[in-house]
């Protein structure tokens, strides 16, 4: 199905989440706070390292550790399957699926690749959290209009080199009833762009987590597909619609395999 279409009922869809029960409730309870603590302690030290780590590479490193450890308080196991594709020192655009806000601890904490996000420009006006976002070089993208996302994502491009890669929803929020949704065009403008390689990133297991709209974790597994490296070397906007179909041909095989 070509992403420029509507996304009917017969697009890929992951499973229905299951009911929480009373145990993950009380799981929730401990692990919430537990969440806010290892926020608080990691954003710090990320702050301290950045007065001497202009790259971010040493923040990162406290993202990573952040997520991983958000992860196994939230009882999840992340697989990850086709890591070899992704070479050390290289600089890709990840695009991934998102159905659950576990989407980014299971990326950012085990992904070997230097991330940055593709992030909403109003989270880095947040005290704290804005703060982390711009000193950690993460990409502010401005979603008033299709042109000024485009524009953010064009400006970012400069970012990505000396193996810095940068990660991008293409379906631009969760997926809140588990079909895979139509693309935008601006994570793919940007690998255009700056002339990197397109990883596509499938996602399943996470709505399972912690589905959309919900604070309580029902632990599991989450898999995560990495797949082989698409080139955009060469290519102009006219591709964009074949590139856009591709990488969501993609992600779909791995919904429809689940």
């Amino acid at each position: 199905m070509p992403a420029s279409e509507n996304i009917a009922e017969a697009a890929p869809r992951t499973p229905a989440p299951r009911r929480p029960n009373f145990l993950n409730y009380v799981h929730s309870i401990i692990a919430i706070p537990l969440i806010y603590l290892y926020t608080i302690v990691m954003g710090s030290i990320s702050l301290l390292l950045s007065l001497y780590d202009p790259e971010g590479k040493r923040q990162h490193w406290c993202a990573r550790v952040w997520c991983q450890m958000i992860a196994r308080t939230a009882a999840v196991r992340v697989r990850v399957h086709g890591a070899h594709h992704i070479q050390p020192g290289t600089s890709y655009v990840f695009l991934s699926t998102h159905q659950s806000y576990m989407d980014i601890p299971a990326m950012l904490g085990y992904l070997p690749a230097q991330l940055r996000i593709a992030a909403k420009k109003v989270l880095f006006r947040i005290p704290f959290m804005g703060w982390h976002l711009t000193r950690a070089g993460h990409i502010p993208v401005d979603r008033s209009s299709t042109e000024s996302a485009v524009s953010s994502m064009q400006k970012a491009a400069s970012y990505l080199r000396n193996g810095i890669c940068a990660f991008v929803f293409p379906e631009g929020t969760r997926s809140r009833d588990g079909f895979l949704h139509k693309f935008k065009k601006g994570g793919f403008k940007l690998a255009i762009q700056a002339g990197v390689p397109i990883i596509p990133i499938t996602i399943v297991g996470s709505r399972q987590v912690l589905p959309p709209d919900s604070i309580i974790f029902r632990g599991g597994p989450i898999e995560m597909y990495v797949d082989a490296p698409i080139p955009t070397v060469g290519l102009t906007d006219d591709d964009l619609e074949l590139l856009m179909k591709s990488v969501y041909n993609t992600m779909a095989k791995h919904f429809e395999a689940n």
